[in-house]
């Protein structure tokens, strides 16, 4: 018997035509019974029901578990012992899959919402307008729809399924976020800056509008969904057998780092569902106008667990939070990604319990985070290093080979021979490059333990600086003072 129907959407005639092919197929093999048990959430395979009574709690109030129809087991729950939050999560997906209205068969309540959500979103339309026309659609609809009437009521139903984000206030000067032990403060106590805006005129405090806030989108909920979708389950199994075989490079699974991960950790390499996952962020211009200096920093999140045709494509790809503007963060974006950080670190350190929905089983999930991916001025901001100046090379740091040129008015870069083999014959030729020999060897990517080591004792002082030394007129500077001053604006320029 064919029992692929129950995974449809309750409201698609598909799934009545396999419904009542089931009930009166089942009927027939027991012998074409007029009553049997109805295994729907209110009658529980515990009481007999008519064969079309059946049917109809099946099409409309459908089924508490289909894994115990899909075994074809009438009167058995054996697939359905499922713990609390199991069974509340399955209610409210069934409130998301009821038809928009009785009869409608093309859109449940989940599809109606997203689909004017995203116009929303596309025409830019204001939650004002967006609320005037949520009105006016229910009015068209049958009364009995199940429309929602305003925005905020929509946000409430999509945040039940972890389509929401956190709102978290922060520094106007970007030196800390009010949470944690900060959570009840009303200034912040580095520069005294007010939690709430103030009025331009009066200077009035609007209190519980903030002054400045984030926008965090919890990486658990979104992980938690992804695996109660069978297919995605599967998916993200698949770097598990299908590293190479001829030592090609398709996909970072065959990396060296990735080896090296699960030498060093096997605990968490024995786990195929665990999550290896990248970071990337960089500045952006949400209004598209090239003139303007407002910068906003989106941080995403790129799953390498799936196959490299899927991992990089955008509805797997994770926005996990918004770093509001209008100046870039630079080196206070470790401000903003303490949230991300917490839940990156309760991962990997202790995991959280989630159903998957493929092996039908639940387990304790973890994560990694292996990379970060950036452009080079961007990665300056990441990982607080300079990317431009007198120290460009994040590798080289203080021995990057430098000079200023005085009539350009900015740094450039030589001794990229010595990254060469020792007797290579470019070495030796002066007169294409800056009438040198080179000689000595380039430096080596530093460890972990080494960068560690080097700023175990560093004092990281964030937020925007409190205070700034007079500038004495330019009368008064010499000519060498104002090419050091020239060299010192190249280094402190914001290539955004």
């Amino acid at each position: 018997m064919d029992k692929a129907w129950v995974w449809l959407p309750r409201a698609s005639l598909e799934y009545e035509q396999g419904a009542t092919t089931f009930v009166y197929d089942s009927a027939r093999k027991l012998g074409n019974v007029a009553h049997m048990f109805c295994p729907c959430i209110d009658c529980r395979n515990v009481c007999h029901q008519p064969n079309g009574t059946v049917l109809d709690h099946l099409v409309i109030k459908a089924s508490e578990c289909n894994e115990a129809l899909s075994t074809g087991q009438n009167g058995d729950q054996s697939g359905c012992d499922d713990n609390g939050e199991e069974s509340e999560f399955r209610k409210k997906l069934e409130d998301a899959e009821t038809p928009l209205y009785p009869s409608c068969l093309n859109y449940t309540k989940v599809s109606a919402l997203m689909g004017l959500y995203r116009i929303k979103v596309k025409s830019g339309m204001s939650e004002n307008f967006f609320d005037q026309l949520l009105m006016l659609v229910h009015d068209m609809l049958p009364e009995n729809n199940v429309l929602p009437k305003s925005t905020d009521e929509m946000k409430k139903f999509l945040k039940v399924f972890g389509f929401g984000y956190d709102l978290i206030h922060a520094c106007k000067n970007d030196c800390i976020l009010f949470r944690k032990e900060y959570e009840d403060l009303v200034s912040c106590p580095r520069c005294k800056g007010p939690r709430w805006e103030r009025d331009k005129n009066t200077g009035e405090e609007k209190k519980g509008i903030p002054a400045k806030f984030l926008r965090y989108f919890p990486i658990k909920d979104r992980f938690k969904r992804m695996y109660r979708s069978k297919r995605l389950a599967e998916e993200l199994r698949w770097h598990f057998t299908n590293a190479t075989e001829d030592g090609t490079m398709r996909h970072p699974v065959d990396s060296l780092t990735w080896v090296q991960v699960n030498d060093k950790w096997p605990e968490f390499a024995d786990e195929a569902r665990n999550l290896r996952l990248g970071l990337s962020t960089d500045g952006m211009n949400p209004f598209s106008i090239q003139n303007t200096k407002y910068s906003t920093w989106p941080v995403l999140l790129v799953n390498y667990n799936m196959a490299p045709t899927k991992c990089m494509k955008a509805e797997n790809m994770m926005l996990t939070m918004l770093i509001p503007g209008p100046t870039a963060p630079s080196n206070n974006i470790d401000v903003y990604l303490q949230p991300l950080i917490d839940d990156l670190k309760d991962l990997w350190n202790e995991g959280m319990e989630v159903y998957d929905a493929f092996l039908k089983e639940r387990f304790t999930l973890k994560a990694m985070l292996l990379w970060s991916i950036t452009v080079y001025p961007a990665l300056g901001t990441l990982a607080g290093c300079k990317v431009k100046g007198k120290q460009a090379c994040n590798v080289c740091g203080k021995d990057t080979p430098h000079r200023w040129l005085k009539f350009s008015r900015k740094h450039m870069y030589m001794s990229n021979r010595k990254r060469l083999q020792p007797g290579h014959p470019l070495r030796r030729r002066r007169s294409w490059f800056d009438n040198t020999v080179e000689t000595g060897s380039a430096n080596r990517i530093q460890s972990g333990v080494q960068i560690h080591e080097m700023l175990k004792d560093f004092n990281n002082d964030f937020g925007i600086p409190l205070s700034k030394k007079s500038k004495r007129k330019r009368a008064e500077i010499s000519n060498d003072e104002e090419i050091q001053q020239e060299e010192e604006l190249g280094e402190e320029s914001d290539l955004l």
